[in-house]
């Protein structure tokens, strides 16, 4: 009997040890995991606390998440101030602005993953109703517009909607709305939302329904966003926190032709199931968004002009932090202010929401994470700088000059709001060279030619530097001068692919650019007293000479000239100042006729010419008149170039 019972005996025995060491190995585990979530807690909870009451937000959601829990999840502050509706991370939803650039790159992925399209096909390919004209003789492909590669401009005119059916409706005008291409494909990044418009037109045609029904269908729902959309419903849009401006005003909802890259709104507990699925490769509870081979490849570099610089992925921006490489997106739009940020070699993803504008402390929250729970990989090597004077390439010179953000319409009116904006000047002094803002205060910072090491065996065509004085950051910063086929520097890069500044001419300096200005405003001083100072000689008859009078035809010309200029300058002026705001919505048929003057002024000052050709061989008039009057037509003439330097001169938008 003993033997009969024995084996099943041992066998229970060994299953209840087995269950209870589980369950005691499952008990522990969840205690690591509660102390990591209370730990994240209790520092994010203090930091994110003190941000609130420093900047005067009136509501925020935070989400994070590691290794497919989440650790932290909390609304601070309330959706509307006006009747203090408090801030919950699954009930409240925020606008998210350019982060919606991720969701609708995962739909132009899925087509890629099923061969509906091909990354590197010529866009035209795939679109029905027009086409991309041609330009550098390259064609634009789906990678470059994911990774904002394609030398569109950046612009800002006319983007938004103002309805709701004209925002689903943005690819029917999507030929109108798309900005001019102003750089080779493939050379450069710079920020333009039209790209993903054109992306989210390609989806719509190959998912055959609208945008956004698409992106719920196929995005959101298998990831169980159910509070995401791209277009609220009605009771949706009473979930939405009310936005603000920075100075506590709050704004109306706003709708966009670029709504594929701006328009989503979703709360904080749904972006932690998203970053929780892009972390673990597209799935996330047994449901597969995106396979794993596209979801990663969403995450790695496609672009970078030089190996140490920071690049972008498909959507995503690489930034370094404490050495760590982290992919984000910020969701700045107005009203609203976003970031997320995910770390794939910790498993973390971070979400950060607000409803006011203007935020821009990402990077001091990033490094206090990242400082706090993961510091310093690699032993800490990565915090070593050069000692100014350092052994390194030869410095090369002709990287001085000035440079100015490339997020700029190149081709628009839109780029005369860049007239006085901040520039970059770059100078060598010594062996090194020295970064100064002309607007922006920052202080100046000081760089040397990168060590050998770093340079070896890099096929990029510039120079890089790296940073030598004290700064907030523990790690090293680069910066690089691209250049073009024949050697001439045409870009700087600081840091990361955002930031980089095209190379301005000689004239285009904000030195350059003030001093003009005075000259012109000089100029028609000169021709105002010529014009009255002229009349009132031949009025009196007050001759400098025997049987000589003034030339006041001319000077009259001249001073019909300026007034005109100066009317137009001060109309454009006004007419920003009060309704410059409208002007990313429609530009009003009112401020379009002011151009009408600048283009009236090259017929009037054509006939100033000739009138002082004609005149050239009169003996009744002066010949030092003749020679002023000769050079205020001069400068005027360097006036109207001015203008179409700055797309002033004919109706650019």
């Amino acid at each position: 009997m003993g033997r009969v019972w024995l084996p099943p005996a041992v066998f229970t025995f060994i299953a209840i040890v087995f269950f209870l060491g589980s369950r005691a190995s499952s008990a522990s585990a969840a205690a690591r995991i509660t102390d990591e979530q209370r730990e994240f807690a209790s520092f994010i909870d203090g930091y994110l606390a003190g941000v609130q009451r420093e900047r005067s937000i009136p509501g925020m959601a935070f989400a994070a998440v590691r290794n497919g829990e989440i650790l932290y999840l909390k609304g601070y502050g309330v959706a509307d101030a006006a009747s203090e509706t408090p801030v919950t991370p699954d009930g409240t939803m925020f606008r998210v602005g350019p982060i919606s650039r991720l969701a609708t790159g995962i739909a132009m992925m899925q087509l890629v993953e099923r061969g509906r399209v091909s990354l590197d096909e010529d866009v035209n390919a795939y679109l029905r109703r027009w086409k991309l004209p041609e330009a550098f003789g390259a064609p634009v492909t789906i990678r470059l517009m994911m990774t904002q590669t394609a030398g569109f401009d950046c612009k800002k005119l006319e983007v938004r909607a103002p309805t709701s059916e004209d925002e689903r409706s943005y690819g029917v005008r999507l030929h109108k709305t798309m900005p001019a291409r102003s750089a080779a494909p493939g050379r450069f990044h710079c920020r333009s939302d039209m790209s993903y418009a054109l992306i989210g037109a390609i989806i719509e045609r190959y998912s055959r329904q609208d945008f956004a029904p698409a992106i719920k269908r196929h995005v959101f729902q298998p990831l169980g966003m159910g509070s995401s959309t791209f277009s609220p419903a009605p009771d949706e849009l009473r979930r939405i926190a009310v936005g603000y401006s920075a100075a506590g005003r709050p704004l109306p909802y706003e709708y966009r032709y670029d709504m594929p890259a701006m328009s989503m709104s979703t709360t904080a507990s749904d972006m932690a199931r998203f970053m929780t699925a892009m972390l673990a490769g597209g799935v996330i509870g047994g449901n597969r968004v995106l396979g794993d081979m596209y979801a990663k490849s969403m995450m790695r570099r496609h672009f970078s002009p030089h190996p140490m610089i920071d690049g972008v992925g498909l959507g995503y921006l690489e930034k370094r932090v404490l050495g760590w490489r982290t992919l984000r997106q910020t969701g700045n739009m107005d009203g609203y202010s976003g970031f997320l940020m995910l770390l794939p070699e910790k498993g973390l993803g971070v979400f950060f929401a607000a409803n006011v504008s203007g935020l821009d402390f990402y990077d001091e929250m990033a490094s206090a994470i990242v400082r706090r729970f993961f510091p310093f990989p690699g032993g800490g090597k990565e915090d070593k700088k050069p000692a100014e004077g350092s052994p390194g390439p030869a410095l090369t010179r002709d990287v001085a000059g000035n440079y100015r953000t490339n997020l700029i319409s190149r081709r628009t009116a839109e780029k005369s709001a860049r007239m006085f904006a901040d520039q970059v000047e770059v100078s060598v002094d010594g062996g090194s060279l020295l970064l100064e803002h002309t607007v922006e205060k920052i202080p100046p910072t000081r760089w040397v030619p990168s060590s050998p090491d770093i340079r070896a065996g890099a096929a990029f065509s510039g120079d890089l530097f790296q940073r030598v004085d004290d700064n907030a950051n523990l790690e090293p910063e680069y910066l690089f001068f691209q250049r073009d086929g024949e050697g001439r520097v045409e870009a700087m890069v600081m840091g990361s692919v955002s930031r980089t500044y095209d190379r301005l001419k000689t004239h285009e300096g904000r030195r350059w650019q003030v001093g003009l200005i005075i000259l012109f405003a000089l100029t028609a001083l000169v021709s105002f007293s010529g014009c009255i100072v002229g009349n009132e000689i031949n009025r009196w008859k007050l001759l400098w000479d025997k049987d000589l009078r003034s030339d006041t035809e001319l000077w009259n010309i001249s001073s019909i000239f300026c007034l005109a200029q100066i009317s137009f300058v001060i109309g454009l002026a006004a007419s920003i100042y009060f309704k410059g705001h409208e002007f990313s919505v429609f530009v009003p048929y009112q401020v379009k006729a002011l151009f009408v003057v600048p283009l009236g002024g090259t017929l009037l000052l054509a006939w100033l010419w000739f009138r002082i050709a004609a005149n050239v061989l009169n003996p009744e008039h002066h010949w030092a008149e003749k020679l002023l009057i000769a050079a205020v037509a001069c400068v005027e003439t360097g006036y109207l170039f001015f203008l179409a330097d700055w797309r002033l001169l004919g109706f650019m938008f």
